[in-house]
C-alpha cells in the first residue's frame, strides 16, 4: 500500500463533493434544482464552514485562511448569513433540520455572541426537529470560558477537539504546542454548560 499510494497525490475525503468535482457546470439553477428535489419529509443536515485559524497546524488539509484581523472573519459571518437567508428562502417550505454541524477552519474563533445569533438566525430560518444535533469542531488552544457557555446556551450537544498528539517532538514538528492542561479545561468547561458528547482528533 505504502509503495503504491505512498508518493500520491490523492484527494482528502474531508468534504464531499471532493473538490475535483467542483466546475463551473454547477450553477445558480443547478442548485436551485438540487434544493427543489429535497425530500420534505426527511430532515437535513446543515453544515457551516468557518475558514479562519489563527496558526497553522502544518499537517492541516482543509481549507482555511490564517488571520490575526477580526475584520475578515466579520465580513465572512456578513456572507454566510446572507447564504443562510438564501437557501433557506429557497428550500422546500416544512423542510426540517435534524443536524447541525460548524467546522472548519476553528469555527470557535468568532466570538460568543457571533455565534450565538447564527444559531439564531438558523432556527429562524429553519424548523429544527425536536431532537436535532448540533456539534462544533474545537482547538482546544483557543476556547474560552465564556464560549463553552455560549455553546451550551445554544444547543450544542456534541464537540470534536483537535489533539493530534501530547508528544511534544510531534507537537513542534506539527507547529501544534498544545498541553494536556489546555485540553482538559477545554472539556470540563464544555461538560459544566452541558456539551457531553465530546471527541478527540488523534
Amino acid at each position: 500500500m505504502l509503495r503504491k499510494y505512498g508518493e500520491a497525490r490523492l484527494p482528502r475525503y474531508t468534504s464531499y463533493p471532493t473538490a475535483p468535482r467542483f466546475s463551473q457546470a454547477v450553477s445558480a439553477d443547478t442548485y436551485q434544482g438540487w434544493l427543489n428535489d429535497l425530500p420534505s419529509g426527511d430532515p437535513v443536515s446543515l453544515y457551516l464552514h468557518i475558514p479562519f485559524c489563527r496558526s497553522m497546524c502544518w499537517y492541516c488539509g482543509c481549507h482555511t485562511t490564517i488571520s490575526r484581523k477580526d475584520q475578515p472573519i466579520l465580513d465572512y459571518l456578513d456572507a454566510l448569513r446572507e447564504e443562510i437567508r438564501i437557501v433557506a428562502d429557497r428550500a422546500p417550505k416544512g423542510l426540517q433540520v435534524g443536524e447541525v454541524h460548524f467546522g472548519g477552519g476553528t469555527p470557535t474563533i468568532i466570538e460568543p455572541a457571533e455565534f450565538a445569533s447564527l444559531m439564531e438566525l438558523l432556527r429562524q430560518r429553519f424548523e429544527f426537529t425536536a431532537a436535532a444535533s448540533i456539534a462544533i469542531e474545537i482547538d482546544p488552544r483557543t476556547l474560552t470560558a465564556d464560549m463553552a457557555k455560549a455553546l451550551g446556551a445554544a444547543g450544542v450537544g456534541r464537540a470534536s477537539l483537535g489533539v493530534q498528539s501530547f508528544d511534544p517532538v510531534v507537537q513542534k514538528a506539527v507547529n501544534r504546542i498544545q498541553s494536556e492542561e489546555q485540553t482538559a479545561e477545554a472539556v470540563d468547561n464544555l461538560r459544566r454548560h452541558g456539551v457531553a458528547r465530546i471527541n478527540f482528533d488523534l
